[in-house]
């Protein structure tokens, strides 16, 4: 008995309890489903979100505000497709291209070199070869003891040295026209005589130079070279006379 009045008296408090706590709590109104609240909320939401291109625009310029350094301004972009204008050359069109003066013209090649003069080619042996006291003979001497008419040439040299003991000798005899060079050849001949016989028995040496010596024509020209450097001496000629 005494535990069936318990079990009441405990539905009892669990009763009044539920009661107790329904009406302490407010009833909540419904909402109504107007498109005018739905309208509100939509247009809410747009103004507290931005749009996609409005927030590029702002992420751009706050990306240009940081790369750019305070006091310098931002160069305008050119238009698409047009080169960079360029700063017109100084010195107005009349300007030449180029300031460099053109390179002198080459002789042509089939035109020959002209040809040295009968000194020239004396003072360039003179000058590459060391010969025994020379002395240029005057026209009398050659004349006189050669038989040399220097009448008939256009340009000469003559030489001889001055020491006894020596038999070296340069002629350079060139002729006005070729129909003399027999005879200019005959009056060098001598001198190779002449000399031949003064060495030949005194001095055997310069004997054997004078005896290897020969007298030679080139075109207008004749020449005779007595000397232990002969070889030398007579390229040097035939370089100039040719």
């Amino acid at each position: 008995m005494k535990r069936t009045n318990l079990l009441c008296l405990c539905a009892c408090a669990v009763s009044a309890a539920l009661i107790l706590g329904s009406c302490g709590q407010p009833e909540t109104p419904a909402v109504p489903d107007t498109p005018a609240a739905v309208t509100t909320a939509a247009d809410t939401t747009e103004a507290a979100t931005p749009s996609s291109g409005q927030a590029d625009a702002e992420t751009t310029e706050d990306e240009t505000a940081e790369t750019t350094a305070p006091g310098t301004e931002t160069p305008a972009s050119e238009p698409a497709g047009e080169a960079p204008s360029q700063p017109a050359p100084s010195g107005g069109d009349n300007q030449p291209a180029s300031s460099e003066e053109p390179a002198p013209e080459a002789p042509p090649a089939d035109v020959p070199a002209p040809k040295k003069s009968v000194q020239d080619i004396y003072d360039e042996i003179t000058g590459k070869v060391a010969l025994n006291s020379p002395m240029v003979l005057p026209d009398e001497f050659i004349s006189n003891y050669y038989g040399v008419d220097v009448s008939t040439l256009d340009e000469y040299v003559f030489s001889m040295s001055e020491t006894a003991v020596s038999a070296e000798t340069i002629a350079i005899l060139k002729s006005k026209d070729s129909g003399s060079t027999d005879a200019l050849a005959a009056s060098l001949q001598t001198v190779i005589d002449q000399k031949r016989s003064e060495m030949e028995n005194y001095l055997p040496d310069q004997f054997q130079i004078v005896d290897k010596s020969s007298v030679h024509v080139e075109g207008n020209y004749v020449y005779l070279v007595i000397s232990e450097h002969a070889d030398s001496i007579s390229q040097i000629i035939l370089d100039g006379i040719r």
